[in-house]
């Protein structure tokens, strides 16, 4: 629902930037007056088309406040918290099965010391994520709470000067020119560990694709060597989803989560040493079509990702060209700087210009977004399977 406003809010502000539909009721302000009276002589200038701006620009506030919201407590705070209370629990667990090996003078099974590796690198990759949710949910909640400044600026309410007017505006479009820097550089960052992450499966399938078990565990001296959590979640059990990886929205007591946990490490450890057996092949013909096909999807969003990256720079290029317009009046006291950052252009052409670049940027981001599944799926189809449908 969220990108298919943002199409919708882009595409009407492309409308207004490019004074499409000049004739039509969208641009008449008399026509608004038939429905609602604003107050003169401000606020009566607002056309049909900018109330419709207005409404998905109040959605967009609501939405991302909400959206950053939830990734801070939820996906963030609330979840590292829970996360804690999980390690220390694994940790006493672990402290237990050491001593009780010990105790019987055994040496501890390589496949459960493997089940609990993956698991303890899984809570701390857990834990990882939930710092970058905390993060993202900051930066995602101060754009939203600055598109509050933008509604008041369809409906003309900064033109009159209410809640701090125009200099308010550039305040609010500053914070959030701000808050996009970092989900820019996060647009980065997963770009090239999906990328890095599709080599790494192109590597598994090719050093495990029909290989027995018992053979890995032979050359690599130990079950644990080759049991990875890497190599657990890419190529033995793509669909692993233990609880702790959700987010954290419900009230599990400890008690709940200590019987949760034990569950989840008996069931790693029992299909560990079902992986270990000797007549086990780590990968088989559908296991390997299935790695290839997780491959290039990978790799396909890693370059959505610097898509996204290119569409959003852009963006933010264009709508910092208003801010600086506003702090750089024309004339020959305005630094070269500036003027070659606008590329010699007047304030006023620059300003619209950056304008109607961001607005037409974020409206082909999200015709991207819903094209991608479709393109993802298509492409990233294994060619063993194509031949078998040819066949």
């Amino acid at each position: 629902m969220d990108t298919f406003v943002q199409l919708i809010r882009n595409a009407l502000c492309c409308v207004k930037d490019l004074s499409l539909f000049t004739s039509s009721p969208l641009h008449d302000p008399s026509y608004t007056a038939r429905f609602y009276t604003f107050p003169a002589p401000y606020l009566s200038k607002t056309t049909p088309l900018e109330v419709l701006i207005s409404i998905t620009q109040l959605y967009a506030a609501i939405s991302c406040i909400l959206t950053g919201i939830r990734l801070i407590f939820r996906g963030g705070v609330s979840k590292l918290i829970r996360l804690n209370r999980i390690a220390d629990v694994f940790a006493e667990i672990k402290n237990y099965k050491s001593k009780a090996a010990a105790a019987d003078k055994k040496d501890e099974k390589s496949a459960d010391v493997a089940a609990r590796s993956i698991i303890a690198t899984s809570l701390l990759h857990e834990a990882n994520s939930a710092l970058k949710n905390t993060f993202v949910g900051l930066c995602i909640l101060a754009i939203g709470v600055s598109f509050f400044w933008l509604v008041a600026n369809s409906l003309h309410i900064t033109e009159a000067g209410w809640i701090g007017g125009l200099p308010a505006l550039i305040h609010a479009l500053i914070v959030a020119e701000i808050a996009m820097l970092p989900l820019l550089v996060n647009m980065i960052k997963d770009a090239g560990s999906a990328i890095k992450k599709s080599q790494k499966i192109t590597d598994l399938h090719q050093k495990y694709a029909g290989v027995k078990s018992q053979n890995l565990v032979e050359k690599e001296k130990g079950c644990e060597k080759w049991f990875t959590f890497e190599n657990y979640t890419m190529v033995v059990n793509t669909a692993w989803s233990p609880f702790w990886t959700v987010e954290a929205y419900s009230s599990i007591d400890e008690m709940a989560e200590e019987k949760m946990l034990v569950k989840e490490i008996e069931a790693l450890e029992n299909n560990v040493r079902d992986c270990i057996q000797p007549d086990y092949v780590v990968l088989k013909n559908d296991g390997a079509i299935e790695m290839e096909c997780m491959a290039k999807s990978c790799k396909l969003e890693g370059y959505l990702e610097y898509v996204y990256f290119i569409l959003n720079s852009i963006a933010f290029y264009g709508y910092m060209l208003g801010i600086v317009a506003f702090y750089f009046p024309d004339g020959e006291a305005q630094p070269n700087a500036v003027r070659r950052l606008k590329f010699g252009h007047s304030n006023d052409y620059a300003d619209w210009a950056g304008n109607f670049g961001g607005d037409l940027m974020w409206t082909i981001e999200p015709i991207v977004i819903f094209a991608s599944p479709f393109l993802i799926k298509r492409l990233s189809k294994s060619r063993d399977v194509k031949k078998v449908k040819a066949d």
